[in-house]
């Protein structure tokens, strides 16, 4: 973990058994409340013991330098639970006089809230598992998953210690979708410390900020704190079990197998092409009922990713003309079909040609130097970034978006859209892409209805009251914060049967396996060249799997 490389001489007060300090972050500095201009109280009303710390000045540079600055905190008891809140902020006429302050602007960010009086031995991580902590090297945390971060992704704005059979949490009851941090290091004095941070968006940095509660509290069971997460998601989104929802089409809810049906690799290479595709549903159709199937068509557009966003029938696949075929004869057999979109990727080449400039993604500061991905797309051994991470939050490009799927959908009679890296996340100084992503879904159910499906790649919680269903199987614990509203099948890089290849994904080749019915998991079957020539049998065993997962669930 990096760090600072001197004391900051952070000063805490205790409240309870635990003791609190506070930074403030602008775009240039970090503050803290000066001590000299800070008064601490605790006080009783109702019943409720509180704390109140309130300060007219801030300090920075270790306590070098001091300036004016507003600042309160208020810290309740709720019966074994603190609840925190915070202001701070910077009055329009504060002097910075300090040459290391001559491009300070005084937008603050994200104020962090430092507590030591902890302990644990493990924490749950972002998959819902346990893990070591390794006070000494450190370990960061954030939600949503911030797109290329060496930190660990969360699901849910929730920070569990685990000690022996004792749990302390940390939970935010943030109903915006806005970043938080959560880092667990020991401090210079070798105490463990634990800091939890709330960042504002971006594009409405001001010389102030609020923070909204954070719980902080033990329990026995994180399924409790969960369900306190869970009972926020319902009452401010609307998030509904799945059986109550009514963005799921009915078919839907029949579904036992998922077909991953590959197009066209980003070289170039043809798994198979619309006609090719028409004769392995009718196979896939002698073993299961039709209506239990959704086929899901990535890379149907030309050269997965690079083609992005250009969404037309590949012409080595068939064309609009063998498209169209493909939809009727999948709807003849009862089957769904979904073709892949991706909610945030132009290809390169793309940007230009289609004035995208300006609604690709810009970092906090300002700057369009957010790097795409990871992925080294052929094969040199090298990460390659072919394409540009792109902003729904800009009215253009959600435009053409919505454009282009309701073209594809009203032409072709598809079933609903997959929407492509919907857990993308990155705190943009321009626009929102969270909300873009749920104006783009709002705009599609209108124009379609409920008959259309919304199909996403992955989920973190405010995702799951605007898309039903997801291709990444969810975590092995606590599995009732997903199964109670939303299903899930495998994801696109399912290893196909034989020598398990990812299809147009770049994983390459990865380990067949029979997905278990009994699993949280729509089982998933990818189709590419072999399968069927050479491989039926295993296909078979998946196809078998499908129909033994609707008899175990009675759909």
């Amino acid at each position: 973990m990096m760090d600072l490389s001197f004391d900051f001489k952070d000063k805490y007060w205790q409240f309870k058994d635990l003791r609190f300090a506070f930074r403030i972050y602008t775009l240039d500095n970090i503050y803290s409340v000066d001590p000299n201009r800070a008064s601490f109280k605790v006080v009783e009303e109702e019943g409720v013991e509180k704390a109140v710390v309130r300060a007219d000045g801030f300090y920075y540079a270790g306590g070098q330098k001091k300036i004016d600055g507003s600042f309160y905190a208020e810290l309740v008891d709720r019966g074994g639970v603190i609840e925190v809140k915070a202001d701070a902020g910077f009055p329009e006429d504060v002097k910075a006089e300090d040459r290391d302050l001559m491009f300070e602007e005084f937008k603050v960010k994200a104020l962090a809230i430092l507590i030591k009086g902890v302990s644990g031995s493990e924490v749950l991580d972002g998959r819902f598992n346990f893990m070591k902590i390794d006070w000494d090297r450190g370990i960061i945390f954030n939600y949503p998953r911030s797109w290329i971060t060496y930190t660990y992704g969360l699901l849910t704005p929730l920070l569990v210690l685990k000690e022996s059979r004792d749990y302390t949490f940390f939970l935010s009851m943030d109903h915006e979708v806005r970043p938080k941090r959560f880092a667990l290091k020991k401090d210079l004095d070798g105490e463990h410390l634990v800091e939890i941070i709330h960042e504002e968006k971006a594009y409405l940095y001001k010389r102030s900020i609020t923070v909204p509660t954070w719980r902080i509290g033990k329990c026995s069971d994180p399924m409790d704190v969960l369900r306190m997460r869970m009972k926020l998601m319902e009452e401010k989104w609307g998030l509904k079990p799945w059986d109550q929802r009514d963005d799921v089409p009915e078919w839907m809810r029949k579904v036992s197998l998922v077909v991953n049906m590959h197009g066209k690799h980003w070289t170039g290479f043809v798994f198979n092409t619309f006609s090719r595709m028409l004769e392995i549903l009718e196979w896939i159709a002698e073993r299961i009922d039709g209506y239990r199937v959704l086929v899901y068509i990535p890379s149907f557009n030309g050269r997965y990713y690079y083609d992005y966003p250009v969404y037309e029938p590949d012409p080595d696949l068939g064309g609009p003309e063998g498209f169209r075929k493909l939809v009727e004869g999948a709807h003849e057999l009862g089957m769904h079909v979904v073709p892949m979109y991706s909610a945030c990727a132009a290809g390169f080449r793309w940007i230009d040609r289609l004035g995208l400039k300006e609604a690709v993604v810009s970092n906090k500061y300002g700057w369009t130097i957010v790097p795409p991905n990871w992925v080294d797309w052929d094969a040199d051994r090298e990460r390659d970034d072919i394409w540009i991470p792109v902003n729904l939050g800009h009215p253009k490009f959600r435009e053409m978006m919505f454009n282009a799927i309701r073209k594809v959908t009203e032409e072709y009679g598809v079933d609903g859209a997959f929407l492509d890296i919907t857990h993308f996340y990155v705190n943009d100084s321009k626009y929102d892409f969270y909300e873009g992503l749920k104006q783009l879904i709002r705009d599609l159910k209108k124009e379609f209805g409920r008959n259309f499906l919304v199909f996403g790649e992955y989920y973190y919680d405010a995702l799951m009251p605007i898309i039903p269903l997801f291709h990444v199987p969810f975590p092995e614990n606590y599995t009732e914060f997903f199964t109670k509203y939303i299903r899930t099948a495998y994801h696109l890089s399912t290893p196909s049967p034989g020598r398990g290849s990812s299809g147009v994904h770049e994983a390459g080749h990865l380990k067949f396996f029979v997905p278990d019915p009994s699993k949280e998991a729509i089982p998933t079957l990818c189709i590419v060249e072999d399968t069927i020539p050479d491989h039926a049998e295993e296909a078979e065993k998946v196809i078998e799997a499908a129909k033994k997962y609707a008899e175990i669930r009675g759909i």
